[in-house]
C-alpha cells in the first residue's frame, strides 16, 4: 500500500527593509568607493611615473573598493530577488567596517599625521608659495600639487562617510530583525 505524505511547507519569513534609505546608502557607498578607488589608482600611476616605492595601503583600500562595489551589487541583486537576509548584511556590513576604519586609520596618519605629512607638505610647499600664475609649466605642475592635496582631503572624507554608512547598514539591520521578531 501506498503512504501518503503531506509536508507543510516551511514559514517563510519576509523582511521588509527600508527601501529609500537601503537605496540612498547604497548609492552614497557605491560613489564613496569609487571616487576613492579612482583616487588611489590615479596616486598608485603617479607613484610609479616617479619611480617611488607604492605604500601597502594603496593597494588595501583599492581592494577594499572592489569589495565595496561588489557588495553593493550583491545587497541590490539580493533584494531585487527578495533574498536580503539582515544578518547577512550584519556580518558583512562589519567586516567592510573593520577594513574601511582600517583604510581610514593609516590615510589619517598620512595625511594628518606628525611633521612630513601630506597635509603638512602642501601647506609648507604648496598652499603658502608666492602667487603664481600665466601660461607655463610651473603653473600647470601647481595645478597638479594642489589637486593631488585637494584629492586626498577628498579621499580621506570620502572613506570617512563610507566607514559611517557601514556602522548605520549594521544599525539598519538590526532594526530589520527586531522588527520582524515583532512581527510588523
Amino acid at each position: 500500500m501506498g503512504e501518503v505524505i503531506v509536508e507543510r511547507p516551511a514559514k517563510l519569513r519576509r523582511y521588509r527593509w527600508p527601501e529609500l534609505l537601503l537605496g540612498i546608502i547604497l548609492l552614497i557607498l557605491f560613489v564613496c568607493a569609487s571616487i576613492v578607488l579612482g583616487s588611489f589608482a590615479y596616486f598608485t600611476y603617479i607613484q610609479q611615473k616617479l619611480f617611488v616605492a607604492v605604500p601597502w595601503y594603496y593597494y588595501f583600500l583599492l581592494a577594499i573598493c572592489i569589495v565595496t562595489i561588489f557588495f553593493v551589487f550583491t545587497v541590490v541583486g539580493l533584494y531585487v530577488v527578495h533574498l536580503l537576509l539582515p544578518i547577512v548584511v550584519m556580518i558583512g556590513s562589519f567586516v567592510m567596517f573593520v577594513l574601511w576604519l582600517t583604510g581610514l586609520v593609516k590615510a589619517s596618519i598620512e595625511l594628518w599625521g606628525p611633521l612630513g605629512s601630506i597635509n603638512d607638505n602642501c601647506v609648507r610647499y604648496v598652499y603658502n608659495d608666492d602667487y603664481w600664475g600665466g601660461g607655463s609649466l610651473y603653473t600647470l605642475a601647481r595645478i597638479q600639487q594642489e589637486t593631488v592635496c585637494n584629492l586626498w582631503k577628498t579621499t580621506f572624507a570620502m572613506e570617512m562617510i563610507a566607514t559611517f554608512l557601514f556602522v548605520w547598514m549594521i544599525l539598519l539591520s538590526w532594526q530589520v530583525i527586531s522588527r520582524a521578531r515583532r512581527g510588523y
